[in-house]
């Protein structure tokens, strides 16, 4: 068990201490009781520790990072306690450089069977496959809510 954070866009540091704290605070983490923010991240680094989160208990935001995989294939489900945006339990927004072709392709989500409360945005996400593929409403567990993709 590790704690999440509740940053939002907000970063301190450049790009490598952004990836250093993040590996500080979630290397051997199988449950985040909080908030999994991912932001501003490079392509250039390992994000394979994330692998081992089971269950976030709060949101997951992930923005602006220009990784091409996110390794969260054994995330089951994200609970929702908190929201990003006081809605969304999923947040998924501007994950590529426009520069350059670097940009998240794969959200890798294999696992995920549960969004308990908040929904689901992902927009801008230049090259990412397959969100739209995903029904997204099996997940979420509240039916008033429209996923935004």
């Amino acid at each position: 068990v590790c704690a999440g954070t509740l940053n939002g866009l907000s970063v301190t540091g450049d790009a490598q201490h952004q990836y250093q704290t993040l590996h500080k605070m979630y290397n051997n983490c199988e449950i985040v009781m909080g908030n999994l923010e991912i932001v501003l991240i490079d392509h250039t680094q390992d994000l394979s520790f994330l692998q081992t989160i089971r269950e976030v208990t709060g949101y997951i935001l992930i923005a602006m990072n220009v990784f091409s995989a996110l390794p969260l294939q054994n995330l089951r489900v994200i609970r929702g306690t908190q929201f990003y945006e006081e809605k969304f339990a999923l947040f998924v927004l501007l994950n590529y450089n426009p520069n350059t072709t670097h940009a998240l392709r794969h959200l890798g989500l294999n696992q995920l069977t549960e969004i308990l409360a908040g929904g689901v945005y992902i927009e801008k996400n230049a090259q990412l496959c397959h969100v739209d593929t995903v029904e997204w409403r099996d997940i979420m567990r509240d039916p008033r809510l429209e996923p935004v993709v």
